[in-house]
């Protein structure tokens, strides 16, 4: 099957789901988080994956986000599906309703909770991609799956002619250039780490798809710039400021609360995360520090 791929080279957000008090999903400010972030320069969604709390939210509520995203973006962004559950079932239920809905592609992590052999992830992946005619990316994050993908069985999946790439979200930054290697210069390979995208890029990833991106995404895409231009000694330094940042970011311990409430501040209320996971507040001395440090980083670059 021939796939435009280089649509999927972008700053891809990983998009937070907005909930309303009652704990219910917000589609109307989901729309305007889109708008949000299209104004803002961003082209390419990952929409259900981890920041998104996909895990949290049931199969209905999914299909909900995924239609309320594409009909916003219509033809304007490039949207991927995280599709991923238990169930294969479920799964390519899931990845049915995107091709329905007009997404882009789907990707999946193995199946959860299970510590399942290769083989049964083999299968797992397979039956989603026969599930649409979409091109379909691995989500690799072993750190919270307990599964770690190896050579072996990508070089199995890259006998599928639908899988296209990986989100990699492993530590090792050479896990992207194991990877590229394996899949060839048009597999795709996404740094998912955002504390390295810098290197992520050195090592041969693609392009990235992030859960910190949407708390500053002006900075994700000034950084992507200067490493098309080759200007490595300006990325070195704004990719320092940035690390910075993403610390900051993990250590009021509920990441997707403080990218939320970031987003408050600069306007857009969409919301707290949906238990286990823990609000921070847009009150917080500390959150509003870095705000504003994000700002004026913003504002700093853009001679760049």
């Amino acid at each position: 099957m021939n796939y435009n791929m280089e649509k999927f080279k972008n700053i891809t957000v990983a998009l937070n789901t907005p909930f309303k008090e009652s704990g219910e999903v917000d589609l109307e400010k989901t729309r305007e988080l889109v708008n949000y972030l299209y104004n803002k320069g961003i082209k390419s969604l990952y929409v259900c994956g981890s920041t998104g709390e996909g895990f949290l939210l049931d199969n209905e509520e999914r299909k909900s986000v995924v239609e309320a995203v594409c009909e916003e973006v219509k033809d304007k962004m490039t949207i991927i599906v995280h599709v991923g559950c238990a169930s294969t079932k479920h799964s390519c239920e899931l990845a049915k309703h995107a091709g329905e809905c007009g997404a882009h592609a789907t990707s999946a992590v193995p199946s959860v909770y299970y510590r399942l052999g290769e083989e049964s992830v083999y299968t797992h992946w397979s039956e989603i991609t026969k599930a649409s005619d979409l091109p379909f990316f691995i989500y690799n994050i072993p750190q919270l799956t307990g599964f770690n993908l190896s050579d072996g069985l990508l070089r199995k999946m890259c006998e599928n002619e639908k899988v296209k790439g990986v989100k990699c979200s492993s530590d090792p930054a050479h896990d992207i250039g194991r990877y590229k290697a394996i899949g060839g210069d048009d597999f795709l390979v996404f740094n998912g780490p955002d504390e390295q995208y810098l290197a992520g890029r050195m090592m041969g990833a693609d392009a990235g798809i992030g859960g910190t991106y949407a708390g500053m995404p002006e900075l994700y895409l000034k950084l992507e710039d200067l490493i098309r231009r080759n200007e490595y000694d300006k990325a070195k330094k704004l990719q320092a400021i940035m690390l910075d940042y993403v610390y900051r970011m993990c250590s009021f311990g509920s990441l997707y609360g403080c990218v939320k409430s970031l987003i408050k501040l600069d306007g857009l209320d969409i919301g707290i995360p949906r238990l286990p996971f823990l609000p921070v507040s847009s009150e917080d001395d500390k959150l509003v520090q870095l705000h504003k440090d994000i700002k004026n980083t913003i504002e700093e670059t853009k001679c760049w």
